[in-house]
């Protein structure tokens, strides 16, 4: 029962469920994204290398993995990958590209840099990592001031598409404003927008815009956790009460609870971890649906505030 009540609740979110149990989302045109990646920022990863954990990822059923250009994780990606024995069709894998580049330089970075080091023909998702040339500049700074590089670093990715090498494109870290520039200059939106998301970091005005625009809303820091104290970012430990007030009510862990809040919302997720135990737990945040009443406890746990950068 409870199986067919999940199922019957991706069906209304437009959400297909894949066999390790995590759901994928329709993010473009024949291009489905499995709602959990896993993350290769070095920081979060503390006691393993990122091969080890890529690895173990995909041992466990996990087939989403998240590596920026900027961490220098590729290649330890690709090593992952080759020595796992998944078929390169089973894995959606995402990079991103160092801010508003420019049109060749994003052709270039992709071609001769991120898909040798991976060991990979095609990528499945490609995002500005963020919209500023500098994180200095961001987001104060970030506004208006750098539209017309963005444009130009969209049109490279719109042009590695048309080639081939990338399946769909989107944004990291992008604002209402700086996604509406896409679509009113090239007529489509992104089809992600990865962002800070969290129980003690949302922006409800930015989702319901990324609804109306058609875009993915993609979570990093998703846990809070180490990405997210770098910033100085609230974050609700694991150990929180109200968290083991919830999970008790559904006989799992903090970690699930924590994991699947943003799941009836169709929300995506970025995950990054050690522990062969926290793993199991992401994986499982989608077995179970949280009811109407301890969803708005748990989204008003910590009032919202302004997104950052990563």
């Amino acid at each position: 029962m409870a199986q067919r009540k999940l199922l019957n609740m991706f069906a209304i979110l437009g959400l297909a469920a894949a066999s390790n149990g995590v759901p994928n989302i329709r993010i473009a045109p024949g291009v489905e994204m499995p709602m959990l990646a896993f993350g290769t920022f070095r920081v979060s990863l503390e006691t393993c290398t990122v091969q080890a954990g890529v690895e173990q990822w995909l041992r466990l059923g996990g087939r989403h993995i998240d590596t920026p250009d900027e961490y220098g994780t590729q290649p330890d990606v690709g090593l992952a990958i080759k020595a796992s024995g998944v078929p390169r069709s089973e894995i959606f894998l995402t990079t991103k590209i160092p801010g508003p580049i420019g049109k060749q330089a994003v052709i270039d970075k992709i071609l001769h840099t991120a898909l040798p080091q991976l060991g990979l023909d095609y990528l499945d998702l490609v995002l500005i990592h963020f919209p500023c040339k500098s994180l200095k500049d961001f987001p104060n700074k970030c506004g208006a001031n750098f539209r017309a590089e963005r444009l130009d670093t969209w049109a490279g990715l719109l042009e590695l598409r048309a080639m081939g090498k990338i399946r769909a494109i989107g944004v990291s870290d992008y604002d209402v404003e700086q996604v509406a520039e896409v679509v009113e200059e090239f007529g489509e939106a992104p089809a992600v927008n990865q962002v800070q998301w969290h129980l003690a970091y949302h922006n409800e005005t930015l989702r319901s815009a990324m609804q109306l625009a058609g875009t993915a809303l993609e979570a990093w820091a998703a846990l809070g956790g180490p990405t997210a104290s770098l910033f100085h970012s609230p974050s609700i430990s694991l150990r929180d009460p109200r968290l083991k007030e919830v999970a008790a009510r559904y006989n799992v862990s903090t970690l699930g609870v924590n994991g699947s809040s943003g799941t009836p919302m169709g929300d995506a997720a970025r995950t990054a971890t050690c522990s062969e135990e926290h793993a199991r737990g992401d994986l499982a945040a989608f077995e179970f649906q949280l009811s109407p009443k301890d969803l708005d406890l748990l989204s008003n746990l910590m009032p919202q505030t302004e997104l950052v950068i990563i």
